[in-house]
This record gives structure tokens, C-alpha cells and sequence, in this order.
């Protein structure tokens, strides 16, 4: 569905942590480098504040975590002036505190259904994320299914 993603934003900037974790798995970077390589409006950025990244960083390694990769994402954001998408509750909260327009994954796939360009049920979208072990707020999905006539997945 990575052509669809033109109708929503143009471009997609892609920060480094965020492709280094895509990377670790080899399916995964070989698929993200064909994106890179077959849309252009898919890009590697790189260019935005690390010193910032570092700094909200550090809050977080206080507590153990590890999100370069939604950090890096909400403050590139932040430098553009654009919307983030993180599904990350954490990183959720960082775009808010930011002010920052944000979306998950769930908006994504609805905006896609309402401008009719799935070419699968909404379900079988979600079906797909759920078999990768995507984490997503599956009762959100449920319900989302269910107003729009769609079965709920199964646990």
C-alpha cells in the first residue's frame, strides 16, 4: 500500500533509527530499499536536530526505554512542520506535547478505506498487520471494523 501513502502525505521522510530498525530484519530492509529505490516521494532524512533527539532521549533512557527511532520522528516533524505517524503511546505523547499533528497506523488504513483505495476488505488489512505481530490497539480496530459492517478479528 506504500503508493497509496502519496494521497496522504508528500513526502515521507524516513529518519535514520527508524530505517536501522527496519534494517535488522534482511526481508525488511530489502523491501524498504525497493521503496526507496521504485517512489520517490519515499525519502531518507537525516537532516534534523540531534542534539534535540539527544536530549529527549535521555528521558527516556532514565526509565529504561529505547525510542531513538519516534524521537527522531516527532523532531523531525517538529523542524518540517509536518505530521508524524507513531503508534507508540510514548511517541504519541511526544508529538502531543510538541503540537504536533499525529496519526497511527489505525488512521492510516481508515483514510485509505474512505478514499476507496484498498484493494482488500479493511479486515484483511488488519489481518495482515495482526499475523506480523504488529502492535496496535486491537480494540480500536474491532471497533472501527464493526461501524463500518466489518467482521472483529478473532483474538
Amino acid at each position: 500500500m506504500v503508493p497509496q501513502l502519496s494521497v496522504l502525505f508528500s513526502p515521507v521522510l524516513v529518519p535514520k533509527a527508524v530505517r536501522n530498525e527496519l534494517f535488522k530484519l534482511r526481508a525488511t530492509k530489502d523491501r524498504l530499499q525497493a521503496i526507496f529505490s521504485t517512489y520517490g516521494f519515499f525519502q531518507r532524512c537525516d537532516g534534523y536536530d540531534q542534539g534535540t533527539v539527544d536530549f529527549l532521549l535521555a528521558e527516556r533512557a532514565r526509565l529504561g526505554a529505547k525510542d531513538r527511532g519516534e524521537v527522531e520522528a516527532v523532531v523531525q516533524a517538529s523542524q518540517f512542520g509536518a505530521a508524524v505517524i507513531v503508534d507508540d503511546p510514548w511517541g504519541r505523547e511526544l508529538a502531543s506535547r510538541e503540537d504536533l499533528d499525529f496519526h497511527g497506523t489505525v488512521w492510516v488504513l481508515q483514510q485509505f478505506y474512505q478514499l476507496g483505495l484498498l484493494s482488500s476488505t479493511l479486515g484483511e488489512c488488519f489481518s495482515v498487520l495482526r499475523d506480523r505481530e504488529m502492535r496496535l490497539p486491537w480494540g480500536t480496530v474491532n471497533e472501527l471494523l464493526v461501524s463500518i459492517g466489518e467482521a472483529p478479528l478473532k483474538a
